[in-house]
């Protein structure tokens, strides 16, 4: 924790000095060997959360801490819009309603109002999960730069987890272009047998995907009352988008 403690305190302190620190002011104001500063500014600087002026060779805060902030403010005025929508659509359709974002590539849920069936496939908030198996995931890379999306699966293991999950870049491809057709995304029996997923983007004032809201529900054959769920799901999801514009 010494180490961390530390960090936060450097970051702390060079939020004060938009002019930046040398080694040896940060030293002092840390109460630390120039030799420990020095380190601790290299592992900033090589994550990209600090930069060193040529000319001055003083350490300041890189523009990442604002990205990293302006996300934070992002998502909970996501989740703050979300939330009564996904209440109400939850007891719309008695499903569990997921809303997801996309982080370094991997998809990461950020709410959901759950239901009380413990058949359903769910994963705890906060859990990173690939774009390739998830239909949040693909709905994201429906909606991006194609080549984006295919590097993304390309750096992804792509494990099947069960024997109908889509894996190569052949089928993806053709998934991404059907998505995008028709404004969701459909995981049958992908990640769990018996189970489905189904997600849609929602959009910001860049018309990008934001985000992606998504349901899971057991598979029984009702292909009527499927797509009354979908089609409830979509104007939830166009319902954010207008809310978040």
């Amino acid at each position: 924790m010494q180490l961390v403690d530390r960090t936060l305190a450097a970051l702390e302190a060079m939020s004060r000095s938009p002019e930046g620190l040398s080694v040896s002011e940060l030293a002092a104001i840390l109460q630390l060997p120039p030799s420990s500063t020095h380190r601790l500014l290299d592992s900033l600087r090589n994550d990209h959360f600090a930069v060193q002026d040529a000319q001055t060779k003083k350490y300041r805060l890189s523009y990442k801490i604002i990205s990293l902030a302006a996300r934070v403010e992002k998502n909970n005025a996501l989740i703050a819009c979300s939330k009564p929508i996904m209440e109400r659509l939850a007891k719309q359709i008695d499903r569990n309603i997921v809303l997801c974002v996309l982080e370094r590539g991997h998809v990461i849920n950020v709410a959901c109002v759950e239901k009380e069936d413990a058949s359903l496939y769910m994963v705890k908030i906060g859990i990173e999960l690939p774009l390739y198996s998830t239909s949040a995931g693909r709905v994201f890379a429906a909606y991006m730069d194609r080549t984006q999306a295919l590097r993304y699966f390309s750096e992804e293991d792509r494990n099947p987890r069960t024997p109908y999950t889509k894996t190569s870049l052949e089928e993806l491809t053709r998934e991404l272009d059907r998505i995008h057709s028709l404004g969701f995304s459909e995981i049958d029996e992908e990640l769990q047998m018996g189970i489905c997923g189904v997600a849609c983007p929602i959009f910001d004032l860049n018309g990008e995907a934001a985000a992606s809201l998504a349901f899971t529900t057991v598979k029984t054959g009702d292909e009527a009352a499927l797509k009354d769920k979908i089609r409830q799901l979509k104007s939830a999801a166009e319902e954010i988008t207008r809310a978040i514009k």
